[in-house]
């Protein structure tokens, strides 16, 4: 998937899922009004149930779906979905719980607790976006791979920040043992994060270090789409001794 396509996909699914989290609540408060159902007890569950209890998380779920598929097929364009596509499925897994979140209570995005509790994945995820929308494909640039070291760094720090959301997603465990059938995996799991947590956060318990390492995961990205300095070409003086010599 080109670029300004993948953007029209990404935009169509912040768009559907914006409409589903700001919008149909005062569609259902308008359908009430005007078939008058308020008037009797009962007769507004079936407007609730199918807009409420249907409509909207069916709305939700396809833009999340939408998001992840466009930006797999990105992946894939670039030839890039062998490491960075479970990266970012561990990404999307992590960043749907606060996705809910803001779907069921959109005014909540605007409280400064809401953005603090933001998870590290879910913003290593909008920087990734951010950057696949580039038409990074485009010249000689390889994608995610200006030099060997940016290419190190952008691995590194990625593997960090997917250990990060499977470390600090609370509800990971009971959704990998229901999901899997497989309550012992829950256990693991349940018992595993504490442990990971401590190392992410160098036993200090702040997310400060991970901060730091989305911090160096940006600068990376940014870094990579740098003009790369073109080769020096060779004098004609080196040309001619290098005839001489054959």
């Amino acid at each position: 998937m080109f670029a300004g396509r993948y953007l029209w996909w990404m935009l169509m699914g912040i768009g559907i899922f914006m409409f589903a989290a700001l919008s149909l609540d005062y569609i259902t408060w308008l359908t009430i009004q005007l078939s008058g159902c308020g008037d009797m007890s009962g007769a507004c569950e079936p407007v609730l149930r199918l807009i409420s209890g249907m409509l909207k998380p069916a709305c939700i779920w396809a833009a999340i779906g939408m998001l992840f598929m466009a930006t797999l097929l990105r992946l894939h364009t670039l030839s890039l979905i062998w490491f960075w596509g479970p990266i970012v499925a561990i990404w999307f897994v992590a960043s749907t719980p606060i996705l809910l979140f803001l779907a069921a209570d959109a005014v909540a995005l605007t409280q400064p607790a809401t953005l603090a509790a933001l998870p590290v994945a879910f913003l290593f995820l909008a920087a990734l976006v951010a950057y696949l929308v580039i038409a990074v494909e485009d010249g000689d640039r390889l994608p995610l791979a200006a030099s060997v070291p940016l290419h190190l760094t952008l691995r590194l720090t990625a593997v960090y920040g997917a250990l990060a959301g499977a470390a600090f997603m609370p509800d990971l465990s009971r959704i990998a043992g229901t999901l899997l059938d497989m309550p012992a995996l829950s256990v693991i799991i349940a018992l595993a994060q504490p442990y990971l947590q401590t190392v992410l956060t160098l036993g200090t318990g702040s997310m400060a270090p991970a901060y730091a390492v989305l911090a160096a995961f940006i600068a990376a990205l940014a870094a990579s789409l740098l003009p790369r300095a073109a080769a020096p070409q060779p004098s004609r003086s080196t040309i001619m001794l290098r005839r001489l010599r054959r």
